[in-house]
């Protein structure tokens, strides 16, 4: 098993009266983790891209300590992760558009085959988004030349239904709100569904800019960062969005910590961190991830609980895997 090196990165987080810093494991050196699920009880799932591409890693005990599982996709790599109910979870392959599911926690995976025949024309991956909804279907969003489109299984991936484009480019994250399931998408578009993805409406173009990152935040709060690095914010669940200004340079990631709060990463230029205490209507910039790593960033992060404590754990660029304990 890979050794894990554990050290203190150089950032710490201010969060009123509360500083904890940020733990380091050394996870896949020189690799790239930017798929990670919470799977509840501590169980938490991540999978890699190129260089070291489709090992899968789970942890335990909220991301202290990790186990490589399996390897999955050969000559491909993870994009997405995504967690059910009961065990039952999924993993996409970016280049192949294969999902792989679990039935324990993460501990074994079995193929299910490609789903689509999604082909972007690009060297951007063939698919980026998944989630599981409430009543356990599975929907992946793609990136096809024709106009991205959504497939979606209602038995557990035995079987796909491939919608024809919802949108004229491609569409990357799936993300549930209070009523229901939004996808952004490259044509600055959002589209919204109301019936477990069965149908989907195009709420409209909120910048003439890719739409990347996109977080839940609970009440009917939602956020999206641009590729420009402006950052937009809906009140009714996706229906209407206020544009909050430039927060920073591209957009990757939002990770909601509850009560408002909210770690907002960026990818290009300045690879920073941002941290908001009310839902992103203003920022503190709290530089670069800390890894020591030039030009390393936040990939994919979560935020899972431990009782009252919210556990931050992601993985970055350059192999790492970040955690952060707070009160």
């Amino acid at each position: 098993m890979l050794k894990q090196f554990l050290f203190s990165c150089g950032l710490v987080l201010s969060l009123g009266a509360t500083e904890p810093v940020w733990e380091c494991i050394e996870l896949e050196p020189g690799g790239r983790i930017d798929a990670i699920a919470d799977f509840g009880d501590g169980v938490i799932v991540l999978g890699t891209r190129r260089p070291h591409p489709s090992n899968v890693h789970r942890s335990e005990d909220w991301g202290k300590t990790w186990k490589k599982v399996a390897h999955v996709g050969e000559d491909d790599y993870i994009t997405c992760v995504a967690a059910g109910a009961g065990g039952v979870g999924y993993i996409l392959t970016g280049e192949k558009v294969h999902v792989w599911k679990t039935e324990d926690d993460g501990l074994t995976w079995r193929d299910l085959g490609r789903i689509n025949d999604a082909d972007s024309g690009t060297n951007f991956a063939e698919a980026y988004g998944m989630v599981v909804t409430d009543v356990g279907t599975v929907l992946v969003a793609d990136t096809d030349a024709g106009g991205g489109r959504i497939t979606r299984s209602t038995d557990g991936g035995a079987t796909w239904e491939v919608s024809d484009p919802i949108s004229p480019l491609a569409i990357y994250r799936l993300q549930q709100v209070g009523d229901g399931i939004v996808v952004n998408g490259w044509a600055g578009n959002i589209y919204k569904s109301t019936d477990d993805g069965v149908t989907w409406r195009d709420v409209g173009q909120l910048m003439d800019s890719y739409l990347y990152a996109i977080d839940y935040l609970g009440n009917d709060e939602v956020l999206i960062g641009t590729e420009s690095g402006h950052v937009l914010l809906s009140e009714d669940n996706g229906e209407t969005w206020s544009d909050l200004g430039h927060v920073g340079d591209s957009a990757d990631d939002f990770v909601s910590l509850g009560e408002g709060r909210v770690i907002f990463t960026t990818y290009r230029n300045s690879k920073h961190l941002h941290y908001s205490a009310d839902s992103g209507r203003t920022w503190q910039n709290w530089g670069d991830v800390g890894t020591g790593i030039a030009g390393d960033w936040f990939d994919h992060v979560i935020a899972t609980h431990d009782g009252e404590k919210v556990i931050v754990v992601g993985g970055t660029n350059q192999g790492f895997v970040l955690r952060a304990e707070l009160d």
